[in-house]
């Protein structure tokens, strides 16, 4: 073969034997070659392997951990680094797979509880800016809000916004338990930008400021094992995963008695007991449910609002005036509860009010004129009040009452 003779040695010439291999072949020869061969591939293994440990090991989620507050902010640790752990398995051809670079997040559960971490903060946020320049901090007396109640603390809307979060915060207040319910504990999927989240928190809020105790909530939560009065959730299927419009039940079981009962079927429910079809709260009782503490200013969210019932229960502290903001109004009973002070002079818009209820409390003072103006020149048929002589002063209410038990008909106003 040609190959072979192109080792072949030619024969000697001049006495000595020619070296294919050309001048000084003697340090060239088959065993020095295929040493030399040897010793290339050994340094190219050499460095294959220093290289190699050179290199970083696989980044793990948390060379990438956030060093700052995790609850007031976004983090790196939310970006989720490329890694090597979604592509551990299967044959070498992966890095060649176009799928190879589609990491799946759930494959590693640090990512899961990171993404879900970062929803969370997200979500957060979102309900903050919706919801914080809707607060008010009750200008009454309230253990709760004491720390909020300073001057420093005080703004056009009762509480300054720039403190208005720490109020969302505060689980001692009704306004953080609402929050935190709608955040961590709401088991109906509710956005920010859900036209109904607004209302679902001033019915939460109202639930909570009315002693309400959530059936429901987890041993830890000390904010509400420590309420020893007021009304359950379930009294009125409230704080349910259902819309609020379903946030209803009837007040007693469908007995003997409530078959001669002759009430209508509205009139035996408690909770919302009606919305239009907006799915808007038009109409709300809460009438005999034990219900303690006060009513809260942002009442005056519920735009749509025509009936507001929640006569004998042990309600206190003064009438929010944003009540006068309800221009939809047509049904206020605010009778037999501790509601005291004067009553505020906010009617002034309300056309579509047609009774009022506010006997057995313990208001002072005088009937304010926006009341009178209404009863006289507007709508409002029934205006009842403490007017038998003392504590209030009124001469446009129909009825009168002695803040214990009897009432009477003015007489001024018979036959009107």
């Amino acid at each position: 073969m040609p190959l072979v003779k192109s080792f072949e040695i030619e024969p000697e010439q001049n006495g000595k034997a020619r070296n294919p291999y050309g001048p000084g072949a003697a340090a060239h020869s088959p065993v020095n070659t295929a040493r030399t061969y040897l010793m290339f591939c050994l340094a190219l293994f050499v460095i294959y392997v220093v290289g190699k440990r050179m290199l970083p090991e696989n980044t793990s989620n948390n060379q990438w951990e956030s060093k700052g507050d995790a609850a007031g902010g976004w983090g790196s640790q939310h970006h989720h680094p490329v890694s090597s752990k979604g592509v551990v398995s299967g044959t070498g051809n992966d890095w060649d797979s176009p799928g190879h670079y589609h990491e799946n997040p759930i494959s590693s559960p640090s990512s899961t509880y990171n993404s879900e971490i970062a929803a969370l903060e997200l979500k957060e946020s979102d309900f903050l800016m919706v919801l914080s320049p809707l607060v008010f901090i009750p200008s009454h007396s309230r253990p709760e809000y004491e720390d909020y109640q300073e001057e420093e603390y005080s703004g056009d809307n009762g509480i300054d916004s720039a403190y208005a979060e720490d109020v969302l915060y505060d689980k001692r207040t009704p306004h953080g338990m609402a929050f935190d319910f709608l955040l961590n504990r709401d088991t109906r999927p509710i956005n920010h930008d859900d036209p109904h989240l607004i209302q679902r928190f001033v019915l939460t809020l109202l639930f909570y400021a009315t002693g309400g105790r959530d059936e429901n909530a987890p041993p830890s939560s000390s904010h509400e094992g420590g309420r020893t009065s007021g009304w359950e959730s379930g009294m009125a299927h409230f704080l349910t995963g259902m819309h609020e419009c379903h946030w209803v039940k009837k007040s007693f079981e469908d007995g003997f008695w409530g078959i001669l009962s002759i009430e209508s079927e509205t009139d035996r429910r408690v909770g919302v007991t009606k919305c239009n079809s907006d799915m808007e709260v038009t109409e709300i009782r809460l009438a005999d449910l034990n219900l303690v503490g006060f009513i809260p200013e942002e009442i005056k969210w519920l735009s749509s609002l025509e009936s507001f019932d929640i006569q004998n229960n042990h309600l206190a502290g003064p009438i929010p005036e944003s009540l006068g903001e309800l221009d939809e109004l047509s049904y206020l009973s605010l009778d037999g509860n501790n509601f005291s002070g004067t009553i505020p002079d906010v009617f002034h818009n309300m056309e579509n009010l047609e009774r009022v209820y506010l006997n057995f409390n313990d208001f002072n003072g005088a009937m304010p004129p926006s009341l009178c103006t209404l009863r006289e020149e507007g709508a409002l048929n029934d205006l009842w009040s403490d007017c038998g002589g003392y504590p209030i002063t009124c001469t446009c209410c129909t009825v009168c009452c002695d803040m214990v038990s009897e009432c009477n008909e003015m007489e001024s106003q018979k036959g009107n």
